[in-house]
């Protein structure tokens, strides 16, 4: 295996070819590798910030690549102190707060790094079951979730109530390894009746309700396990349900390497899906993450993200949601929507500062950007000479002929309209422009006569002079 190469020779690369995902690993692993001395506690401070800042400005570029938070993290926790890792996840969940690998690797973190912290543990295990708690597959998170409380239950901590709150929540949510609750619930609820078992009359408490008990039922057990076995058969149904959809996501981390149409369609089939069986707006939400952090590459996928949130009147999340697009991907059709939204909300103001800012550091400006500028501009001045002279500057600058399909558009004079084209008129002959010549013509005329614009007759003698030569 060749060696790395040194840290200055990639990063003098990284300048030629800054989209370079390869280099930028390299970047990473020239730092790690630190001219073959490797990174300890006793290495120097600058070969320290070298390694920092490999990783500052990677995770900046590429921040949804969650296993390079990962290992950032556990490079400061063996460098530094578990303050400063934990810094670094917290920064992490800046970008990712839906991400189940991340969240079950900083839960992990925290569990070895405990101290007298255990309730502050708890909260964090409990915020991440209110994120990533319906996760297709959430069953790591879930069993380690259940260790940390049988493993820190004392009879004042109540932990022992909440592992069985736990595992009855858990029967209720649609998980790829399902079975593994069931069975443990099963094998609890096959040692009902036994008889003799202080430890087991003391858990029932938290799974029968007190009048059950009480009654001391002969058919208790017969009870419990057919409730939990209708309960079983449902859940196994709905599992079977999103598995058709799940097992076609060949992906489930960010990647700067394509994929497939067929895997990003499946994606669209599955939000339909889960909105015609109605699933709760929360599970539909996590799993429209989960699809942004893998196709975060995609303008397309942010806009259907945004799309649900302002179906569901959600319209800050869908602002936020597009502004972190635009800042990550820099898609003009990201910045197009999140502007459309902003009219939609009569912010005109932020609307047009956001256009404008893009036209003053964006060298080629695509073709619907200028017609969100027209529209704005429409919005704040109404006058006709005004947008007619705005059409005059776009065109004459891009010298595309669409800008005069994009004049019918708007309510404007007819007289005004026709004065614009006849000193237009050297875009005669050009598609859009014919079409609308001959439109506005007719609205003039009424009776369907087509007028021709009047000749330019030094240019015409210009053009006859150059094809005699």
């Amino acid at each position: 295996m060749s060696q790395p190469k040194k840290w200055t020779d990639v990063s003098i690369e990284l300048i030629k070819d800054p989209d370079s995902f390869e280099l930028w690993q390299q970047l990473i692993i020239s730092a790690e590798h630190n001219d073959k001395n490797g990174i300890s506690k006793s290495t120097p401070p600058p070969q320290l910030q070298t390694l920092r800042t490999s990783y500052d400005r990677f995770l900046t570029k590429y921040p949804y690549m969650y296993k390079y938070w990962i290992r950032y993290a556990e490079w400061e926790f063996k460098l530094t102190d578990v303050s400063t890792a934990i810094k670094l996840y917290e920064d992490a969940f800046q970008h990712l707060n839906y991400c189940i690998e991340l969240w079950v690797n900083y839960l992990q973190f925290r569990i070895n790094t405990i101290t007298d912290n255990v309730e502050q543990v708890l909260g964090l295990f409990e915020k991440a079951r209110g994120l990533i708690g319906n996760h297709f597959y959430a069953y790591e998170f879930y069993t380690l979730y259940l260790s940390f409380l049988e493993s820190y239950a004392t009879e004042e901590n109540q932990y022992r109530r909440k592992y069985f709150t736990l595992m009855r929540i858990v029967l209720d949510v649609p998980l790829y390894h399902y079975e593994y609750f069931y069975k443990k619930y099963f094998e609890l609820i096959a040692r009902v009746g036994g008889g003799g078992d202080a430890k087991l009359h003391s858990d029932l408490q938290y799974i029968v309700p007190a009048s059950e008990l009480q009654r001391q039922s002969k058919n208790l057990q017969q009870q419990l396990k057919k409730t939990f076995t209708d309960s079983y058969i449902t859940i196994q149904y709905k599992v079977y349900e999103l598995y058709h959809f799940e097992k076609r996501f060949k992906r489930h981390y960010n990647d700067v390497k394509y994929i497939s149409r067929q895997q990003l369609d499946a994606w669209l089939q599955y939000f339909d899906f889960l909105e015609l069986k109605k699933y709760p707006q929360s599970y539909i939400e996590l799993d429209y993450w989960r699809y942004l952090y893998i196709a975060a590459n995609y303008p397309e996928s942010w806009i259907k993200f945004a799309d649900y949130f302002v179906f569901h009147g959600k319209y800050n999340s869908a602002r936020q949601l597009l502004i972190r697009g635009w800042k990550y991907l820099g898609h003009y059709q990201v910045l197009i929507k999140l502007i459309d939204l902003e009219i939609f909300l009569k912010q005109f103001v932020r609307a047009k500062e956001l256009l404008i800012t893009y036209l003053k550091y964006t060298v080629s400006i695509p073709i619907p950007i200028y017609e969100k500028l027209i529209c704005i501009e429409r919005i704040f001045n109404d006058n006709d000479d005004h947008i007619l002279n705005l059409f005059k500057l776009i065109i004459e600058d891009t010298q595309i002929d669409w800008f005069f399909n994009v004049l019918t558009y708007y309510a404007i004079d007819k007289q005004k309209k026709l004065a614009f084209l006849e000193e237009m008129s050297d875009f005669k002959g050009q598609k859009y422009y014919d079409n609308i010549w001959k439109l506005v013509s007719e609205e003039i005329n009424g009776d369907g006569e087509v007028q021709q614009p009047t000749p330019n007759f030094s240019k015409e003698y210009e053009r006859l002079l150059q094809s005699i030569q």
